[in-house]
C-alpha cells in the first residue's frame, strides 16, 4: 500500500494535474487490454503517418525550424564527390511566383543576400527569382544536386525588367480568357508568368474536364513571340496562386508559407473530434482545410493516454459512459446510466480506476451480453 501511495505522488510530481501523462508512465495492470482512444478513433493510416514540415515537406530530418535530431531512411542522391564539389560552391534557395522553389548553385565570389533579385540559369534560357534560404537552412532540404546556377544580382534595369513582365502578367490573363470564350474552350485562366528573358510563356488554368487547346496555344505564340506552356492545376493550386483571407482571419497557408499540398481525408477531421459539416471543414478552395494536418499529430498522441470511446466507467454514483474526450482540459464527459446526468471526469481520476480495473470496453459488453 505505501509503494502505491509513493507511486502516485511521484507521479503528481512529475506530472502536474493539467499536464499530459505519457501512456508509458500510466501504472495499468496486465489485465487491462482496452487499449487506448487514438487506437480505436483513429484510422490506421494515420497511426502509421511520418510526421513531416507542412511548410518544406520534409518528412524524417525536418527542416531547419522542425529539425529534431531523428534519423530518417532516406538516403540522399549525393556522393561525396558531388558533396567536395558543391562545397567549392554553394547552393542557395530562390523563389518564383506562387512561392515556387528551387535550389541553384551560388559560385565563389558572387555576393548575394536574402530577399535579392537573382538571374539564374534554366532549362530554356534566363529567368529571375528572389533569395529565399542560403547555407544550413538549404543543405537540409537539398535531396539531390543543383543543376543549374546563378548569373548574378540583378542591376536596377533588370530590376525594373522583372516588375514590367509581372505587371504585362496581368494583362495577358485577360486576354487569354478572352481568347479561351472566343474559342468556346470550358476553361478558367487563373495565372500567367513570363519567364524573365520572355522567351516562355506559362499559363495556368483549370477545368471540369481535360481541355483540347492546341489552337490557342498557336495562337498565343503567334501574339506574344514565345515558348508557350498551359498547365492545367488543382483547386488547392488555384487558392495557391490567387491567395485570400481564411475563416481563421488570416492570410491562406498555401499562399503564404506552405510549399507543399497532403493528402487530406475526413479521418483527421474524425480523429479531432470535429463534426462532419463539409462546408465548415473546407477552405476556399473547396477541399479539405489544409489546417486539419497541423495538430493532428498532438492528438494522436495526446488519445493514447485515455480510454477508448464507449467505454463504461464504474464511478461510486454508478457506471457511466465515456462519449467525448478533451484534451486540452484533460477531462472526459460521460453519461451516467443511472440518472442520464453528464459528468466531468478528470484524466487522473481515469487513471486511478484504470490501474483498479473499473473500466470496461463497450465491446466486452457486448461479448458478454
Amino acid at each position: 500500500m505505501t509503494d502505491h501511495i509513493d507511486s502516485d505522488q511521484n507521479q503528481e510530481t512529475e506530472f502536474p494535474v493539467g499536464s499530459i501523462v505519457p501512456l508509458s508512465r500510466i501504472q495499468i495492470p496486465q489485465k487491462d487490454t482496452i487499449g487506448n482512444a487514438a487506437d480505436t478513433s483513429i484510422a490506421p493510416s494515420l497511426m502509421k503517418r511520418k510526421s513531416h514540415c507542412t511548410a518544406c515537406g520534409d518528412s524524417g530530418s525536418g527542416c531547419s525550424s522542425c529539425k529534431s535530431g531523428c534519423e530518417t531512411d532516406e538516403k540522399s542522391d549525393i556522393t561525396p564527390e558531388m558533396h567536395s564539389q558543391i562545397a567549392d560552391d554553394w547552393i542557395a534557395e530562390i523563389s518564383f511566383k506562387a512561392r515556387r522553389k528551387v535550389l541553384f548553385l551560388k559560385k565563389k565570389g558572387q555576393r548575394i543576400a536574402l530577399s535579392d533579385l537573382v538571374l539564374v540559369e534554366s532549362e530554356h534560357g534566363t529567368d529571375a527569382g528572389i533569395v529565399s534560404a542560403v547555407g544550413k537552412i538549404v543543405n537540409l532540404k537539398e535531396k539531390e544536386p543543383p543543376v543549374f546556377s546563378i548569373i548574378r544580382a540583378a542591376s536596377k534595369e533588370e530590376y525594373q525588367k522583372h516588375q514590367d513582365n509581372r505587371a504585362q502578367e496581368k494583362e495577358i490573363i485577360q486576354d487569354v480568357k478572352l481568347k479561351a470564350k472566343q474559342s468556346n474552350l470550358e476553361m478558367k485562366v487563373v495565372d500567367a508568368e513570363w519567364q524573365f528573358d520572355k522567351t516562355r510563356l506559362s499559363i495556368y488554368f483549370t477545368a471540369p474536364q481535360r481541355v483540347d487547346f492546341r489552337e490557342l496555344v498557336k495562337e498565343l505564340a503567334r501574339c506574344y513571340h514565345a515558348r508557350i506552356e498551359l498547365r492545367q492545376i488543382p483547386a488547392r493550386e488555384e487558392a495557391k496562386r490567387i491567395g485570400g483571407i481564411g475563416p481563421c482571419g488570416l492570410e491562406l497557408c498555401c499562399s503564404t508559407f506552405l510549399n507543399e499540398f497532403s493528402q487530406i481525408n475526413l479521418e483527421h477531421a474524425k480523429a479531432q473530434q470535429l463534426p462532419p459539416n463539409i462546408s465548415k471543414l473546407s477552405g476556399m478552395c473547396g477541399r479539405l482545410k489544409c489546417c486539419l494536418l497541423y495538430e493532428i499529430d498532438n492528438y494522436i498522441s495526446a488519445l493514447k493516454n485515455y480510454p477508448p470511446l464507449d467505454s463504461y466507467l464504474l464511478l461510486p454514483e454508478g457506471r457511466a459512459r465515456m462519449i467525448k474526450v478533451d484534451i486540452f482540459s484533460d477531462t472526459v464527459t460521460a453519461i451516467s446510466e443511472n440518472s442520464g446526468a453528464y459528468l466531468s471526469i478528470s484524466l487522473e481520476t481515469i487513471n486511478e480506476l484504470r490501474r483498479d480495473g473499473k473500466v470496461e470496453f463497450a465491446q466486452e459488453q457486448h461479448s458478454l451480453s
